[in-house]
């Protein structure tokens, strides 16, 4: 920031708000999780019966009780449903501020409750409601189930008062169209869900960042506006206090601003994407900083919801064997925490002509786990002034520590493709987590070159605070079956984790003719094993078995042999696991119709592909083959959650922490075993840990080199902002690389290389061949 942009800042920061947003904002977010585990508030005649309810029941209720100035009364909580159109309307502080006047001359307001007092105000508002309203429940509640026609027939009947109060749309008092309004804002939570952006740190950058917002406006330049989602949340949260919203727009800019949620267009040219740009110009304009920031850009369309599950499926919600070993695996399961980074490399100064090359480069790479990652710029003339505003989007394991940033000039030579480094900076997630901005922007002085001065390099990132992140695992085949005293016969696989450690065995124990028939016809049971130690499992041809995490055993049903399913218990016989085959699909194997029964905790289903948090847009029936999606039915996620990501086919795994990993692996394991032998092949080719082409070495998966390619870790993630149209991201989409889970579909040695969430990581060779990151599609570059 210059000395103006750092005034027009201050003064952003002296705005007279006089709302606590952090606590609003805290309290919107509460809400709109709480909405959202009942889809039928988003549309439909629940929608119809919350509004007839809002205007009929909660709204003359608050404008009879509710203007305690003195704090003597706790203060009133709306019903979920009347509260959910109560927030809606004050989404347009206009409209609503006009039809509180006209139906009670004054605008009813909204206190912001803390959560201590609210079980208190609850219970206050409870015993109003019923003395006004004798026959009109409080609570609404709606029976989930998959059957649509019943769900509409109890939504339809939750209210026999209701009947008597019902209005039509032509006989409403308020004019404002509250479905429509309803409508629109569906998609919001999706945006903010993620875990970070309920941490203080966050929040508190999002105030600050809002404040900015205002601004802008009292600078009178008549453009449209648009808000990134951390400045959106803080806009809602100052909106939903409607009395407070008023003076303070008043104070600021001698108007009440409105909130216009009409425009949903993103597309180049239109109001939306137009006004995005005009925004980030004026504020880069105005304070000097980048608007973009990490963890607050649009995340693309909604998932596609799963079919939920029939009433009393599987429900057994006090199961010992599951969640006891979800809250043990913490202590033999490596954790891991990431961030989203976004880096705006901008340009470079004070750079020797004589000392560089005819060309310049920025070269990012990370100060630990990942040696072999270098993303390089493209290229800018030495003579002209070095400016690139490119910007990228990470995630990144915390364990990675920071950047390192490197200028770097190529040689002067004609067939060289060397580099030579200019200088070098360092930027830590310590340095970013510690700004009161979760930012920085300036001018970094570099280290290690030769020039003198020496030169700088302007860089912009941001960061989210850390949240942790799933279990990354993979089966592979330890070594040689063999045949013990006992005559079993056995095969041994063991699961990696993305740190290339071994965390858990597989034991398969087959029967006596194994060695010439294997499969679920003839294993005695598989079980999953902690804790063995790698140089004492054999001892006199007799297994340490480590500690018994779990076991499944293949169960004899009438259809078994040459039959259309295979039936396993799992956890002692608690658990029941059916695969079968789809009689209309003819590749049904990539695909099959799998289901969990018996004390699994909350209701599973087993869906087919990537669906949910792992939903790809646009992704093909291959690219969706051999994948598995554990779903989760709770209470708070009645419509279910994705807590797990199996494919049959590799033995790879992504299981979030609440998710059970033995029960994960189980699962992946029968099914492959028992695809394998409905399909009459022999028994899958698992890769083996010991070859060199199958396993990385080093601390973490990424490290090998196999014929000169370098293969990224685990621990980053590049992702493209899903409205970004840059030549860049265009040429990386040829490649499927930023549309795809890429590391589930790539040989092992390369699997090891990303993480996935709509985005993937690259080899440098592979970046050179599709991608051409490594300066518009020249040579590599040797340092």
């Amino acid at each position: 920031m210059n000395n103006a942009q750092l005034k027009a800042w201050e003064a952003a920061q002296a705005l007279p708000i006089s709302v606590d947003l952090v606590a609003a904002a805290t309290e919107e977010l509460r809400m709109l999780e709480e909405v959202d585990r009942f889809q039928c508030y988003y549309e439909g005649p629940a929608v119809v019966r919350a509004i007839d309810r809002y205007e009929r029941c909660w709204l003359p209720l608050l404008a009879k009780e509710g203007d305690d100035s003195q704090g003597a009364s706790p203060p009133l909580v709306p019903p979920l449903d009347c509260g959910w159109i109560w927030h809606v309307h004050r989404l347009n502080p206009i409209r609503y501020a006009k039809d509180c006047k006209e139906l009670y001359g004054r605008i009813l307001d909204a206190p912001i409750i803390n959560p201590s007092d609210r079980p208190v105000a609850v219970n206050h508002t409870k015993d109003l409601w019923s003395a006004l309203y004798v026959d009109e429940p409080y609570n609404v509640e709606f029976v989930q189930t998959d059957n649509k026609a019943v769900q509409e027939k109890e939504s339809s009947g939750i209210s026999s008062s209701l009947k008597q109060l019902a209005i039509t749309s032509d006989s409403r008092k308020i004019t404002y169209d509250l479905e429509a309004a309803v409508s629109r804002q569906k998609t919001f939570f999706y945006q903010v869900s993620q875990p970070f952006v309920r941490t203080d740190s966050y929040l508190k950058s999002a105030e600050q960042r809002y404040k900015g917002f205002l601004y802008l406006f009292t600078l009178n330049k008549g453009l449209f506006l648009v808000p990134t989602y951390d400045v959106d949340i803080m806009w809602h949260a100052h909106q939903l206090c409607p009395s407070a919203y008023d003076r303070d727009c008043m104070a600021i800019l001698n108007k009440v601003l409105n909130h216009d949620d009409t425009d949903s267009d993103r597309n180049p040219g239109q109001k939306l994407n137009t006004g995005f740009k005009d925004t980030c110009e004026l504020w880069e304009e105005t304070f000097g900083e980048i608007y973009a920031k990490a963890g607050c850009m649009w995340r693309g369309d909604l998932p596609v919801p799963v079919e939920p599950l029939p009433v009393n499926s599987n429900a057994s919600l006090n199961d010992a064997s599951v969640s006891s070993n979800v809250h043990e695996q913490s202590t033999y399961l490596t954790q891991r925490q990431t961030v989203q980074v976004c880096l705006a490399l901008l340009g470079a100064r004070d750079v020797s002509v004589k000392k560089a090359g005819p060309t310049l480069f920025v070269r990012i790479q990370l100060l630990q786990r990942c040696p072999s990652f270098k993303l390089d710029t493209y290229e800018v003339p030495t003579y002209s002034d070095p400016v690139w505003r490119q910007l990228y989007t990470f995630k990144f394991e915390t364990s990675t520590q920071g950047l390192l940033l490197q200028l770097r000039s190529t040689s002067s030579g004609i067939l060289s493709s060397c580099s030579k480094l200019l200088g070098e900076m360092i930027l830590t997630w310590d340095t970013l987590l510690s700004s009161p901005t979760l930012s920085v922007k300036k001018w970094f002085t570099l280290t290690k070159g030769k020039s003198s001065p020496p030169p700088s390099l302007h860089v912009s990132a941001s960061i989210t605070p850390p949240v942790a992140a799933p279990y990354l695992l993979r089966t592979l085949e330890v070594s040689q079956d063999r045949v013990l005293k006992e005559g079993s016969f056995y095969s041994f696989r063991n699961v990696f984790d993305h740190a290339d450690n071994e965390r858990l065995m597989l034991h398969i124990q087959y029967d006596s003719e194994g060695s010439f028939k294997v499969g679920p016809s003839s294993i005695q049971e598989v079980r999953v094993l902690q804790g063995a130690q790698k140089k004492s499992r054999f001892t006199k041809r007799k297994m340490n078995s480590g500690t018994l995490l779990g076991r499944a055993q293949p169960l004899v049903k009438s259809d078994s042999g040459k039959s259309n399913a295979r039936h396993w218990q799992l956890f002692d016989n608690s658990i029941q696991l059916t695969i079968r085959k789809r009689a209309d699909d003819n590749q049904w194997h990539l695909r099959p119709e799998l289901s969990l029964e018996g004390k699994v905790g909350h209701p599973v289903a087993l869906v087919p592909g990537k669906r949910l948090d792992y939903q790809v847009n646009g992704s093909t029936e291959e690219e969706e083959a051999g994948f598995v999606t554990l779903v989760r039915y709770t209470p708070d996620a009645p419509a279910g959650k994705a807590t797990a990501l199996f494919n049959t086919s590799s033995g790879a795994m992504e299981v979030k922490p609440e998710e059970s990993v033995p029960l994960v692996v189980l699962i992946s394991t029968v099914t492959s075993l028992s695809l394998v032998e409905m399909l009459g092949k022999s028994r899958p080719q698992t890769p083996k840990s010991g070859s060199r082409k199958a396993r990385a070495t080093g601390n973490e998966w990424g490290m090998t080199r196999s014929f000169s390619f370098h293969v990224l870790s685990c621990a980053v993630i590049f992702e493209r902002q899903a409205n970004e149209k840059s030549d860049i991201a265009r040429k990386m989409a040829l490649y499927n690389s930023l549309n795809y889970h890429y590391w589930w579909d790539m040989p092992f040695l390369l699997w090891c290389a990303s993480f996935h969430n709509n985005a993937s990581l690259l080899s440098d060779v592979t970046a050179y061949q599709f991608a051409g990151l490594y300066g518009d599609g020249r040579r590599r570059r040797q340092q």
